[in-house]
C-alpha cells in the first residue's frame, strides 16, 4: 500500500444514491448502458472505469452517493439527462492493487484503513475503485486499484 498523487480528470458519470448491498445490481444494470452511451456520443475513453463512493462507511445498509465514472477526453457534446460530465481535481490517495475475487473485499478495506491510520493519514469521504481488468465479481483474473482519498 502506498500514497499516490492522481491527476485531474474529466469523467462521464452516472450518479445515484444507494447502499453497499445494491452496488452490484446497479453495476449490472448501468455499466454496459454507460459504455454504450459514451460510444453513441462519440466521446473518447481516457482510462479505466471507476466507481467513486462518496460517504460510504462499510455499513451495508447506510445510503451514500455512488458514481459510475468513465474517464473521457475533452470533446464537447450534449449529454442525456441521466448523466453528467464532471472534472475532478487532482488528489492524493492511499492506494492498493487488489488481485482476484472481489466478492469479499471488506477485509481488504479494513486492512487499508488500519494501515492508513497507522501511518498518520486522514481519510476524506471519497473512495474509488479503478477496474484495471475486470472479468466478473469472483474472477481470479480481476485487477482492481482501491484508492482512499487522504487529506
Amino acid at each position: 500500500m502506498q500514497v499516490k498523487e492522481l491527476p485531474a480528470q474529466k469523467y462521464f458519470i452516472y450518479r445515484t444514491e444507494t447502499t453497499l448491498l445494491n452496488v452490484n445490481a446497479i453495476a449490472e444494470r448501468e455499466v454496459d448502458v454507460l459504455y454504450g452511451t459514451v460510444g453513441q456520443l462519440g466521446l473518447s475513453v481516457a482510462g479505466n472505469l471507476e466507481f467513486i463512493y462518496w460517504g460510504a462507511t462499510g455499513d451495508l445498509t447506510k445510503p451514500f452517493t455512488l458514481e459510475i465514472a468513465l474517464p473521457i477526453g475533452d470533446e464537447e457534446v450534449s449529454i442525456p439527462p441521466k448523466y453528467e460530465i464532471v472534472e475532478y481535481p487532482a488528489f492524493k490517495a492511499f492506494a492498493h492493487t487488489h488481485l482476484g475475487d472481489f466478492s469479499n473485499v471488506m477485509p481488504v478495506y479494513e486492512e487499508m484503513f488500519k494501515q492508513l491510520f497507522a501511518q498518520g493519514h486522514q481519510p476524506t469521504n471519497q473512495t474509488r475503485e479503478v477496474y484495471i481488468h475486470w472479468v466478473d465479481l469472483t474472477s481470479p483474473e480481476n485487477v482492481t486499484e482501491i484508492l482512499l482519498e487522504i487529506a
